[in-house]
């Protein structure tokens, strides 16, 4: 396929010649709250672009490719191992298909000017974001993983004066994001950060693997959550080195994805003295993209024992990644899970799900997983570390979460550690909040933006007095 990449750019460079000029900013959406730049530039051998997130404040993100082939445009995303492709109408349109781990979506492009992409860029304001001066002492600070193969950028903050503090990193969640949790103009990591150092809690707020001055590594494609927990284990060893940092009261704050990498850090290393997990999927990846996925089709008019059956169909798919060494045996072992599935449904659900052979599903299921951090989070089973943790435990999940369900998630923490027997750990589940702990009406992730709340209050004291509880 590289091979057919690489002539397709000759034949592309050909037919740029009498084409009119592509280059210039496009933007798309890629849901009601997100949306995508793509920036095209000519080189002396075709294209080149790269790529603005202005939510997840990503900007000037390269591509590794971009060519045209007669009308159509190609680009290749492998930082995020996605791309783009679309058919360009010869002046300000292209319509096409953006895709990443696999999933595919609509996607028009429409060409702004530079103005509209400043404007894109901007943050609206926030109220809750901290501003100076502040009251407490900050610093930006750099330093480099123990083998030296990445670098990382962070903010470290702690109350003024002289005398070691209690000290927590903030763990983001699924996404390439910048040390402050940018998206839709919320900073929620600053505001909590800010809130918890005012409190007397020492905090680390990292830029994510190829965010703000985090370099991506040599593994760009490879990365999984388990190589992100080593990330946080860097970070401890920084903290560790400060002499302004209570080492005997070390903690970790994971949202989402960071609500599984805490647990696997602190199974390993004895010197975290306690855990946050905040919208943590404790009950694996492949229940929360299922769910995730069922509440799609429920928005889309299924009914719920539609949607039940989709849903016991995918979970029972997620569950061969672990023990699939390839795609050929997973293609198999789907057509034995789906042939066994469409024996006990209805031809009405088969009709609705517009399921009726096992190698339609092959394409997507694939393509997720091809991906190796998808692999990994459908693979990993979040019990093995969180039944070792040994230190007290808080998880946190908003009832109105639609990212990672409150109940199922909460009820797993619950009793994966009443099983190892921690004495000391407490879940809550906050009423009317979401994924971001923002106080909301649907919880939907198009309502995030239009909240202008970025963390509630109510959330923020919780999380603060538990740990102050904990670290006396």
């Amino acid at each position: 396929m590289k091979k057919l990449l690489i002539c397709l750019l000759v034949i592309g460079t050909i037919g740029q010649l009498k084409a009119q000029d592509i280059t210039g900013s496009w933007q798309g959406q890629l849901n009601p709250s997100l949306s995508i730049i793509f920036n095209i530039t000519r080189t002396d051998t075709g294209y080149a672009a790269t790529f603005d997130v202005p939510a997840q404040k990503i900007s000037g993100a390269v591509c590794s490719k971009a060519y045209m082939v007669k009308d159509s445009l190609f680009i290749e995303m492998a930082v995020l191992n996605g791309g783009y492709k679309g058919l360009w109408n010869g002046k300000g349109e292209v319509s096409g298909a953006y895709s990443q781990n696999g999933a595919h979506i609509p996607l028009a492009l429409k060409r702004i000017t530079v103005g509209q992409k400043t404007a894109l860029n901007t943050d609206p304001v926030r109220a809750q974001t901290p501003k100076p001066p502040y009251n407490y002492f900050t610093q930006d600070v750099e330093y480099d993983n123990a083998s030296k193969t990445l670098h990382y950028g962070a903010t470290f903050t702690r109350p003024n004066g002289s005398g070691k503090y209690p000290a927590v990193i903030i763990i983001s969640g699924s996404g390439t994001q910048d040390r402050n949790g940018s998206m839709m103009g919320h900073k929620p990591y600053w505001v909590l950060a800010d809130y918890l150092t005012k409190q007397g809690i020492a905090v680390l707020r990292v830029d994510d693997r190829g965010a703000g001055k985090s370099s991506f590594g040599s593994n760009i494609n490879g990365a999984t959550t388990l190589d992100f927990s080593y990330d946080v284990e860097a970070s401890l060893n920084y903290l560790e080195s400060r002499p302004d940092v209570d080492k005997r009261h070390l903690g970790l704050i994971g949202h989402s994805e960071g609500g599984i990498i805490a647990p696997m850090v602190a199974a390993r290393r004895k010197d975290v003295s306690f855990i946050v997990m905040w919208a943590g999927p404790a009950a694996g990846g492949g229940k929360t993209i299922a769910m995730q996925e069922s509440l799609q089709l429920k928005k889309a008019g299924l009914d719920s024992v539609t949607v039940n059956a989709f849903t016991n169909l995918e979970e029972s798919i997620f569950n061969l990644f672990a023990t699939s060494a390839n795609t050929d045996i997973l293609d198999q072992n789907i057509t034995l899970v789906f042939d066994a599935w469409k024996k006990q449904q209805t031809p009405q659900i088969l009709s609705a799900l517009n399921a009726h052979e096992s190698t339609a599903l092959f394409p997507h299921y694939n393509g997720l997983y091809k991906s190796a951090w998808m692999r990994f989070l459908l693979s990993y089973d979040p019990e093995k570390d969180l039944s070792k943790v040994t230190c007290p435990v808080l998880a946190i999940n908003g009832t109105k979460d639609t990212q990672v369900d409150a109940n199922e998630n909460l009820g797993a923490v619950k009793a994966i550690l009443t099983k190892n027997g921690n004495k000391d750990f407490e879940t809550i589940a906050l009423p009317g909040l979401n994924h971001l702990l923002q106080d909301a009406q649907t919880g939907d992730v198009s309502e995030y933006e239009k909240i202008p709340e970025t963390l509630s209050p109510s959330a923020m004291n919780i999380i603060s007095t538990w740990i102050k509880l904990h670290t006396k």
